[in-house]
């Protein structure tokens, strides 16, 4: 790994842990509403903004591979989801165990944002995380088994958080014992989370089959806009690499294109970046720091340097087409998965 690529790997840790933090934070101050007695309608509130935040520190938890805190976060999300629909009466036991494992969370991404090279302190956390998990996933089954031993009077639960917790608790099953066929970088079952506890966020939704269908579609016209701009943008950087291949006697045009070249850079960046193709995003970080060296440090690329980005950027295209091949076979999945439930709310229609 070079000197470009350590500082890049260090930057992304950086912004995890700081989005990170943010996350936990928002979480500690919904359980803190929840445990002072919130109203039921702030209740579902609160509930949601701790599932939506865990699912967030999961997903970019997936996206610079710290497993174990993924499995860390997924433990508190059965008990959470139980205490939500009133499978499980909210007790003191319950809501001191959640926040022990925010306070493991918190205590690793901190670790992670104060050290001064994270790639280091990433692989050492991995091991504390994974013993971690594996006790608090102990005391989660304990404290369920304790209510599930007295349980209270059942309050009536809305069809529809039931149907909603069904439809996560399926996607969490299937991003547990996933095929090792899928490709877990792709994460959709993380981007299916997240917008379900959006749309679930919002007073005047409803979470049905057509949402589910919905929002699998919106994934799809995602990938398919990420293929096509990833084709359009490629070729206009092969004639901006060409042109600093043959070079030129126009400094003023050779900035100019230089310059179309980083904006074509930043707009698939977004593209890349809304699917989760950490790869394309990657590469696409180093070529536009590159590129800004040349344009504006005047910079000046030896030949061979100028080959290695040039072949690198002829593979943009087939990357992007591995990565929705990927997409399609894990939603296929995803729709396997749940099309039990969305055939049932379908035949409630």
């Amino acid at each position: 790994m070079d000197t470009s690529e350590d500082q890049f790997q260090e930057e992304v840790l950086q912004l995890f842990a700081e989005e990170g933090l943010e996350w936990i934070k928002q979480i500690k101050v919904a359980l803190q509403e929840l445990e002072s007695g919130a109203t039921p309608d702030k209740e579902k509130k609160h509930y949601d903004i701790i599932l939506r935040s865990l699912t967030n520190l999961m997903g970019s938890a997936a996206t610079v591979e710290l497993a174990a805190l993924q499995k860390l976060t997924l433990a508190l999300v059965p008990l959470l989801q139980a205490m939500q629909t009133k499978k499980v009466p909210a007790k003191p036991e319950h809501f001191a165990t959640i926040r022990q494992g925010i306070a493991l969370m918190y205590a690793s991404v901190q670790v992670l944002h104060m050290a001064s090279q994270r790639t280091i302190v990433k692989a050492n956390l991995e091991s504390i995380m994974q013993l971690q998990a594996d006790g608090l996933q102990r005391t989660v089954a304990k404290v369920q088994g304790i209510s599930k031993a007295a349980p209270a009077t059942k309050r009536p639960v809305s069809p529809e958080a039931t149907y909603l917790g069904k439809i996560v608790q399926a996607l969490l099953d299937l991003k547990h014992v996933r095929p090792s066929s899928l490709e877990p970088s792709r994460n959709l079952v993380e981007l299916v989370l997240r917008r379900l506890h959006r749309l679930s966020d919002q007073e005047s939704a409803e979470v049905t089959a057509a949402s589910v269908a919905s929002i699998l579609h919106q994934l799809e016209g995602l990938d398919e806009r990420f293929l096509e701009e990833t084709r359009r943008r490629v070729e206009m950087l092969k004639q901006v690499i060409a042109g600093l291949k043959a070079g030129t006697r126009d400094p003023h045009l050779q900035k100019a294109n230089l310059q179309g070249g980083l904006r074509d850079i930043s707009l698939l960046y977004e593209t890349a970046r809304e699917v989760g193709a950490t790869p394309i995003v990657q590469f696409l970080h180093g070529l536009e720091t590159l590129l800004l060296e040349v344009v504006y440090k005047g910079v000046a690329l030896v030949p061979q340097r100028v080959e290695v980005v040039a072949a690198r950027v002829d593979t943009l295209v087939t990357m992007a087409q591995e990565w929705v091949e990927m997409g399609r076979t894990e939603q296929a999945a995803i729709e396997k998965a749940l099309a039990p439930l969305i055939d049932k709310d379908l035949a409630r229609t």
